[in-house]
């Protein structure tokens, strides 16, 4: 899935790991990897919260896909990327109910 990032939204350590399914330990451990990274974006390893410019290069980098209401929804609206799939979603859905009353 691809992500369109809410440029104003920060998202939690807690969150991310809930989305990566793993441990909020696992996470800090896997971010302690990163901290040249998170230094140089200026972001402190106590920050609970982690901005957008974050959230998106520990998303890309982990492949974490953000559910619908942590992105941008006019962004989300306007991809040909997305529209493609929700009416590749519209066209299956006929098969789908096949032989259900």
């Amino acid at each position: 899935m691809v992500n369109f990032y809410d440029k104003s939204r920060f998202i939690s350590k807690s969150t991310l790991a809930r989305l990566a399914d793993v441990s909020p330990r696992t996470f800090s451990r896997y971010l302690a990897t990163r901290r040249h990274i998170l230094d140089a974006m200026g972001i402190s390893p106590k920050a609970q919260k982690l901005p957008p410019q974050a959230v998106r290069y520990i998303c890309e980098d982990y492949c974490i896909d953000l559910p619908p209401e942590l992105q941008d929804q006019e962004a989300l609206s306007k991809s040909p990327l997305f529209q493609n799939f929700l009416r590749m979603l519209q066209e299956r859905e006929p098969f789908l109910h096949q032989g259900k009353p």
